[in-house]
């Protein structure tokens, strides 16, 4: 399958609409059909060609080039295939994504990640609100596969987030995993304010400055060094702060106590 490289004609005044531009979809297709293709601009229909310069490529990758901050739902709900993003992206990258990888070198804007249930998303740079949350007026957030932010994350990161992993290698807003019902966050930058607030099961790992832990939060003296072993280990592939998790030993805090106290902050001792 030959890939395709689109590559932004100019800044586009209105929101960009890119649902339906995935590497499945575009498969077999000639360059003539895929500047054809249409897209939403605000409420108008554009033929691809008029906003993006259309090239072939060798492999299968699907990238896109230029200043997206205003292309939306990049690789949402994507299956299969690799997608790369060189420059920043708008909303919802990656939405609902179930498998597949797509590779962001730039920042995002909200809610990316939100809902996916599989594949790998990694965004280098930064991210906005509601990061590996749920849709507005849904009850699940994030639900499986990996999210790697390499800068900041905004407030609300992983909120009702209910299975994957999620990490962040810089800082996080406020309320992170708050309302979250199951997996794993880890955090090697600064925690915002009322981190976990409501969470009912899953795991927050503090590996930067420790927070202030809430007061619905209790700390547990349990012994959990082979338990934490195997968690630091598959952080720790990642890099970054996170390969020094194996060789610290962190306090866990149970909690939120009002909502079942069930899940846990786990917090790094200095060393």
């Amino acid at each position: 399958m030959s890939g395709w490289t689109l590559t932004l004609r100019q800044d586009c005044p209105l929101r960009l609409d890119l649902r339906e531009l995935t590497p499945a979809a575009l498969t077999g297709r000639s360059a003539a059909e895929v500047e054809r293709w249409h897209l939403w601009h605000g409420n108008e229909s554009l033929a691809l060609g008029e906003v993006f310069a259309v090239s072939p490529h060798d492999g299968e990758e699907l990238v896109f080039e230029g200043d997206l901050s205003r292309a939306d739902r990049i690789g949402w709900q994507l299956a299969a295939g690799v997608i790369r993003v060189e420059g920043p992206a708008g909303d919802y990258l990656g939405a609902g994504m179930s498998g597949g990888e797509i590779l962001s070198h730039g920042a995002a804007g909200r809610l990316a990640g939100c809902e996916m249930s599989g594949g790998r998303l990694e965004i280098v740079g930064n991210t906005g609100d509601f990061a590996a949350a749920s849709l507005p007026g849904s009850m699940d957030g994030m639900r499986g596969g990996l999210l790697i932010v390499r800068g900041h994350a905004g407030a609300r990161f992983g909120d009702r987030m209910r299975r994957g992993t999620a990490l962040v290698f810089g800082d996080v807003g406020d309320f992170a995993a708050s309302r979250m019902v199951a997996g794993t966050i880890a955090v090697a930058g600064r925690l915002g304010a009322h981190p976990a607030y409501g969470m009912r099961r899953g795991s927050l790992v503090c590996a930067g400055p420790a927070p202030a832990v809430p007061a619905a939060f209790v700390q547990s003296h349990a012994d959990i060094a082979v338990f934490w072993q195997l968690i630091a280990r598959d952080l720790a592939r990642h890099g970054g702060a996170l390969a020094e998790l194996p060789r610290r030993l962190p306090q866990r805090h149970l909690g939120d106590l009002a909502a079942g106290g069930k899940g846990e902050l786990m917090v790094l001792n200095p060393d």
